[in-house]
């Protein structure tokens, strides 16, 4: 048996080469080292967004609205950049858990070709996330991941942009909101634990208080599925507005269970929890008045039409789904300018030419809207340095309209339809019978 084996081992090692397993190269990245695409191969342009879990209809979307964007720059600038072909490469990034977005990352950077990445997606991800593309020099621009800090607190590099406003420009108008157009004095703040909802409710508290309103703060857990013992507390108290910074299903499944606890008030939520993935679960009809502090900007027709044509459906799960169209179109502007074509007909960019000219960018008539990039990242409108100077101004002016210009509206359900708040063709808040300020 033994002089058999010998044999047969010998003759697979004769008449040919030897089959060896394919090793797969991780590239060498770094802000200081180019990267090269080989002559033939394409770009890869990663998105990092949540596919499966309870964010996946929203991931998946701002995921298909990059894509939708990536179809339409190609039709109109060519297909190539300097000869070589355009690739999508979309990982799972799992939202708010942190070890799956660096993996995601992680899984990213081994593409041979990867220049740029869409995402991540949500705040607590892209906060673990930021430095791990920082150190391979990989710029990475989210369309949706609002975190008050998350730009300006970023590795030194700051490789990291976003098209997304900041939860303290939405806390901010939140407060404006509450006080001028729905007229609460009392209000019960909750957030889901994460540092989104947290993040949030910081802000949104800061300036209700400020403008004289009575707030009372909460904290439930992700994930939690039974609120009846603070739907009824609340429901006794009485306020005029339960505001929810956080996710579904929590969102909807707290709203349902404080109307079912006897609460008639307003009730009003985050862009984490806008739309469909909210009312559907309760009805339209339960969530007839419900407010949401950041909406859906509106979105061109012939967007619409692309969308649809390309997966089958028009958007509508996700509030940042004209963010991430402009994501994708600044990272390919940007690339476009400074990919450098070598005489062997590979192509080098450079980490920090990319991210210089991703900062020095100004998209005019984006699908949400005409801005630039402060020093740090964060959107800001056009020609505008000091961003809280611009937002103060504003306030004093009690011109809430400005918030548009960051890409940011309230909108309320009304007759079953989602109505944006501020901006052309804005409608009017509707208040409750008995609500503070009501007719």
């Amino acid at each position: 048996m033994l002089a058999l084996a010998l044999a047969l081992l010998a003759g697979a090692c004769q008449g040919g080469e030897e089959k060896k397993a394919e090793v797969t190269q991780t590239p060498i990245r770094g802000p200081q080292t180019p990267i090269v695409i080989p002559a033939g191969e394409p770009i890869v342009v990663g998105i990092s967004a949540p596919l499966t879990g309870p964010d996946a209809a929203v991931g998946t979307e701002d995921s298909d609205a990059a894509i939708v964007s990536v179809d339409r720059w190609k039709r109109a600038n060519g297909s190539q950049i300097k000869g070589h072909a355009i690739k999508v490469q979309v990982e799972d990034d799992g939202c708010t858990d942190a070890e799956i977005t660096v993996q995601a990352a992680e899984r990213l950077l081994q593409q041979q070709g990867l220049v740029g990445v869409m995402g991540p997606d949500c705040s607590a991800g892209a906060e673990a996330a930021i430095p791990v593309y920082a150190a391979a020099g990989i710029v990475s621009v989210s369309g949706s991941a609002t975190a008050s800090a998350l730009a300006a607190s970023q590795p030194e590099g700051h490789f990291f942009f976003r098209t997304a406003y900041r939860n303290d420009l939405e806390g901010t108008l939140a407060g404006l909101f509450t006080s001028s157009e729905l007229k609460a004095k009392r209000v019960y703040l909750i957030d889901d634990g994460e540092p989104y909802g947290q993040d949030l409710t910081d802000a949104a508290q800061r300036a209700m208080e400020a403008l004289g309103i009575t707030v009372t703060r909460d904290s439930i857990s992700r994930g939690t599925v039974n609120f009846s013992a603070l739907a009824a507390k609340i429901a006794g108290e009485s306020p005029d507005l339960v505001g929810f910074a956080g996710f579904n299903p929590e969102a909807a499944l707290l709203f349902r269970q404080l109307r079912d606890a006897g609460y008639k008030g307003l009730f009003g939520a985050g862009d984490a929890a806008w739309g469909p993935p909210f009312i559907e679960p309760v009805g339209a009809q339960m969530a007839e008045g419900v407010v949401f502090a950041g909406c859906s900007l509106p979105l061109p027709d012939d967007f619409i039409a692309d969308f649809q044509n390309l997966h089958g459906h028009a958007p509508r799960d996700s509030a940042f789904v004209a963010q991430y169209a402009d994501a994708a179109t600044i990272l390919l502007d940007a690339l476009a300018g400074v990919a450098v074509e070598q005489a062997d007909g590979s192509l080098s960019i450079g980490p920090i030419a990319l991210r210089d000219t991703m900062r020095a960018t100004t998209l005019q008539k984006g699908i949400s809207g005409s801005f630039a990039f402060d020093e740090n990242g964060d959107r800001v409108p056009p020609g505008i340095d000091d961003l809280s100077l611009f937002v103060d101004s504003a306030i004093k002016a009690g011109d809430i309209n400005v918030f548009l210009e960051l890409g940011l509206v309230p909108c309320q359900v009304q007759d079953g339809r989602l109505v944006n708040l501020i901006g052309p063709g804005a409608g009017t808040p509707r208040l409750p019978s008995g609500a503070a300020g009501s007719p």
